[in-house]
């Protein structure tokens, strides 16, 4: 019993890891103008020739996959969390779980970034976040049927 609390724990501590570095993400420190120092020289120096307009194009695309990767992530993490935590439950419940928690958290988190000089609250970003979510939360549902599958194959081979 202890055993599988301390697992329970370890899961959803890095479901709230991961929050916490989306928090980070949320500052100004990772604002557009901050950001665009980093990835205009980079794509500068990858892609030499390419006008200034394309290299703000990319930088947007690479800010709105970003959002799309965290989570994701973050729907891998707590899909994980959610099956540890209640294994009984029908997967549809922990999938519905898993997007509400990450749509959710995306919404506090554009809240968050209401408050940073350099950000604002966009409702496209949240969007964006709750397709990662989905994705993710649907990518673990695949991982976790196929390794099922898999499960049962053995088994079937084992007996014969």
């Amino acid at each position: 019993m202890e055993q599988k609390l301390l697992g329970v724990g370890k899961t959803w501590a890095s479901v709230v890891a991961w929050m916490a570095l989306i928090f980070t993400f949320s500052t100004d420190w990772f604002a557009a103008p901050n950001t665009s120092s980093f990835f205009g020289p980079l794509l500068s120096w990858l892609l030499p020739g390419l006008a200034d307009e394309t290299i703000q194009t990319i930088h947007v695309a690479l800010r709105k996959l970003g959002h799309w990767a965290e989570y994701f992530i973050l729907a891998t993490l707590l899909a994980a969390a959610c099956k540890a935590q209640w294994p009984k439950q029908a997967w549809r419940n922990r999938f519905v779980a898993t997007v509400i928690i990450a749509t959710l958290y995306a919404i506090s988190d554009e809240w968050h970034q209401s408050f940073a000089p350099s950000r604002s609250a966009s409702a496209i970003d949240v969007a964006i976040d709750a397709f990662g979510a989905i994705c993710g939360a649907f990518w673990t549902l695949c991982c976790e049927r196929t390794c099922a599958s898999t499960d049962k194959a053995q088994q079937v081979v084992k007996k014969t």
